[in-house]
């Protein structure tokens, strides 16, 4: 399968978003939490893009950013900060950075992926080509199961320049850290969650050095997540692709909504009522815990007027958020 894939690094200032912007005091908190990475290797190699502090003596930034790093130096205007520590899950693409003295730019929040919602407005803010910081709005365009967490998909736009920067919701809380792009038919952003930094925070810290192995999303076609090989044939609207390999997704991952509900579509697309019906429901048993989940399914089945589906997916949404008891 062919696709091209572009490290994530500049933002760009285009808006998909609408509505109210942030208020000053969020912007202001992005801001001086996202900071220039300077990563030097062997023969003088320098690889340039962003991180997001999260403690006192601390920034989340990607490995693809640092893994061949020997020096690493955090900066902001002049200020310069050197890293002495690396925590780094590769596969992840996420690496912790420790500097020797702490950092004068306040910590930001982290918010898990499971409370946020599809179509939430949401900013990326990063180094454009190692140079300024840029913010750029836009929504969550999807959000896919990933390590027990979510991979953010985003319609807020970066290029090569801001890998390692933030994706903040509207109160500057950092969601995920801006990584990588693809160019499928149309061009797609990605960013790692932010909540996987607390397993990252368990692995074992060595000072900077070239990192072995690669991202997820790095891999070759066959050994990526189901959602990137997809990317493709969706692009094209090739459904007999998509039905082949949503049911070889359902056979490796069988209780797997996403797997199921990409079965019902393609389904759908080519006038297969019986199994739609049959993916969708499956879909829909697999999805009861999940309001994520749920809400994709509620949305793909209002879209195509299917009344049933709407209705079992938005009841099992409902109970799993009660109504507030009167007082």
């Amino acid at each position: 399968m062919k696709r091209r894939l572009l490290i994530a690094a500049a933002c760009i200032g285009a808006s998909t978003a609408t509505g109210a912007a942030p208020s000053a005091e969020a912007m202001m908190k992005m801001s001086r939490a996202v900071l220039k990475v300077s990563a030097l290797g062997d023969d003088d190699n320098l690889s340039v893009g962003s991180a997001v502090v999260i403690g006192p003596d601390s920034a989340l930034t990607n490995c693809h950013v640092t893994r061949h790093a020997r020096i690493i130096v955090l900066s902001r205007g002049l200020a310069r900060h050197a890293v002495v520590g690396q925590r780094a899950d590769v596969s992840r693409d996420l690496c912790l950075l420790r500097t020797a003295e702490p950092l004068p730019y306040p910590a930001v929040e982290l918010r898990p992926t499971h409370t946020l919602a599809l179509g939430e407005r949401v900013l990326a803010h990063g180094y454009s080509g190692g140079m300024e910081a840029h913010f750029a709005r836009g929504l969550i365009v999807d959000l896919h199961s990933a390590g027990g967490s979510h991979v953010i998909q985003t319609s807020a736009g970066f290029l090569q320049g801001a890998s390692g920067g933030g994706l903040f919701d509207e109160e500057g809380r950092l969601i995920g850290i801006t990584t990588f792009l693809t160019s499928a038919g149309r061009t797609e952003y990605f960013a790692m969650p932010a909540d996987w930094t607390d397993r990252l925070r368990e692995r074992a810290e060595e000072a900077p050095k070239p990192l072995p192995g690669s991202a997820l999303w790095a891999q070759l076609p066959a050994h990526q997540p189901w959602f990137m090989r997809l990317l493709e044939p969706l692009s094209r609207k090739d459904w007999p692709t998509v039905a082949q390999m949503a049911d070889e997704w359902m056979e490796a991952e069988p209780h797997a909504p996403a797997a199921a509900l990409m079965c019902a579509r393609a389904a759908r697309a080519l006038a297969r009522p019986a199994r739609m019906s049959q993916c969708l429901q499956q879909a829909l048993d697999g999805a009861r815990d999940s309001e994520i989940e749920l809400t994709r399914i509620a949305a793909w089945a209002r879209s195509e007027g299917l009344d049933e589906a709407v209705a079992a997916s938005t009841t099992a949404l409902a109970r799993l958020r009660p109504l507030p008891r009167g007082d």
